[in-house]
Order: structure tokens, then sequence, then C-alpha cells
């Protein structure tokens, strides 16, 4: 019995590090998916509206209007919102199916006009915490080094706070920041009528 008191701590120390392992990994995949899947959603709503109007995607887009793409932003925040809704910390607002505060979430779409690439695009977020070091420096909205017809992508990116069940004072894991990066690429071809309305020959 004695030595079964002084080995129980230990085993349920090393028992609870494996289970917050595990979440970890899980909450990883999670934010991975919730990254692209975002990424995804708010390129088709800049498919689905162009800036410009519908037969645009040709052309350069159109001085930036904040309204506009703060709606683009908001399709992404929703996305990883709702598909993190789940894991712990995550604050979900039923009503409005978003996240006020936690993951955070940053969306920029590179068509070079982007108004808020800087921003949060969780609606009553505090500035991004220091330990969000993958939303500095914050993404830029252009395109790159090619001339016009040029590639548009959506890029997100999110932070989340994990708390680990292992909290006592000899052994804490504390928190862990997860963070993930995604593009996807605006694919304008899929609402061409001709072959050559995005520039292709």
């Amino acid at each position: 019995m004695l030595e079964f008191a002084l080995v129980l701590p230990i085993l349920l120390v090393m028992f609870i590090a494996i289970a917050d392992f595990g979440r970890i990994f899980a909450a990883m995949i999670t934010l991975e998916s919730a990254t692209r899947n975002a990424a995804e959603a708010a390129a088709n709503a800049y498919l689905a509206n162009p800036p410009g109007g519908a037969g645009t995607l040709n052309l350069p887009a159109p001085a930036g209007v904040s309204t506009y793409y703060a709606g683009i932003h908001s399709v992404a925040a929703r996305v990883v919102c709702n598909d993190m809704r789940g894991l712990p910390n995550t604050n979900f607002d039923a009503g409005t199916a978003t996240c006020p505060d936690m993951p955070l979430v940053m969306v920029c779409v590179h068509d070079s006009q982007d108004t808020s690439c800087s921003s949060l695009a969780s609606p009553g977020s505090a500035p991004a915490p220091a330990e969000c070091t993958g939303f500095s420096p914050s993404p830029a909205n252009d395109q790159g080094g090619a001339a016009h017809p040029r590639p548009r992508w959506v890029e997100v990116r999110t932070c989340y706070e994990f708390t680990a069940i292992l909290n006592a004072p000899l052994f804490n894991l504390g928190d862990f920041w997860i963070q993930r990066t995604n593009q996807f690429t605006i694919p304008c071809y899929f609402a061409s009528a001709a072959p050559d309305e995005c520039g292709d020959t």
C-alpha cells in the first residue's frame, strides 16, 4: 500500500500529461482545418461577389471599400468560430455565430485593395496579444510582382490559447498559443463564361 501511495501521484501526472498532449494535438488539427476552411469560404465569397461586380475578375480590383472587405473578413471569422466552438476557451456567441475574443482571426484579401489586412476579423476583439507572434508583421494586400492579370488569394491567420489540464504548482504545462496560417487562391475561372475572362488565353 505504501509503494502504491508513492507511485500513484506520479502515474496520475503521467496520465494527465498524456491526455493533455492528445488534446493539444486534436486542437492543432481542428485549428488547421478551420483556418483552411475559412480561407476557402472567404475566397468563394469574393468570387461570388467581386468588388467590381460580376464579370470584372479579369480587371484590376477597384479602390477598396472598407465595408465590402469587412464582410469578406467576417465570413472567414465565422467559419473559424463555428469549426472551433467545441474547444475550450472558444467564446462562441450562438446569437451571432461569432467568437468575440477567442480564437483570434486575421484575414487579408490579396487583391491590392483590401483596406483592413492588419485588423482582427473577430467582432469586439481587443488587440492581438504578444503571444500571437504570427500576426506580426500583419499581411499586406499586395499580389506580388507580376503584371495584371495577377492571381488573387485570401490569407487567414488564426491564434488560439490552449489551457492544459495539468496545472499544478510542481507540474504545470501552462497555456499554449497555437497558430496557423492558410491561403486559398480565388479561382476566377470557375465563374468565367469564356477562357480569357481572367486573362487566360
